[in-house]
């Protein structure tokens, strides 16, 4: 019967350890809280994680604003790095959207994220042709990037 209990209360707490809730803003640095909600009044925090890249400390959040999915990239001082918009196929600019279709013949558009890293906006554009998915990166002109 202990061993039961023991057993009952160890998946009680390993499955309240993976399911996690996602961490809301009170957890985030208050720089970062405060950019976010002043950029993004309306929008919900999914997640946010403290990661460290080329050696320093950034926060990713993942939110939803109304239909828009956007992950965002600050640093601990509320500085952003980078903004992802997750975006409708249709939304894509007609020099991406042709680019696309001559360097992929056949594809099928199954993604897109418009990526924006100071003034540098990119369009990261997920394809599926013969069963095989990649991603392929444009600029607003519908030139590619490697």
């Amino acid at each position: 019967m202990l061993a039961r209990t023991l057993v009952a209360c160890l998946i009680l707490v390993t499955a309240t350890a993976v399911q996690a809730p996602a961490q809301q803003s009170d957890t985030l640095p208050t720089a970062v809280a405060t950019a976010f909600h002043q950029a993004y009044p309306a929008a919900k925090i999914l997640n946010v994680a403290r990661e460290i890249r080329d050696g320093k400390v950034i926060y990713e959040i993942e939110s939803q604003d109304g239909p828009t999915r956007r992950d965002l990239i600050y640093t601990p001082e509320g500085n952003t790095i980078e903004i992802e918009d997750i975006l409708p196929a249709d939304s894509l600019p007609a020099a991406v959207r042709a680019a696309v279709a001559r360097d992929m013949q056949g594809a099928t558009i199954v993604g897109v994220e418009r990526v924006a890293t100071g003034a540098v906006v990119v369009y990261e554009v997920s394809v599926r042709k013969s069963g095989r998915t990649q991603i392929l990166t444009y600029d607003p002109a519908g030139v590619r990037k490697e």
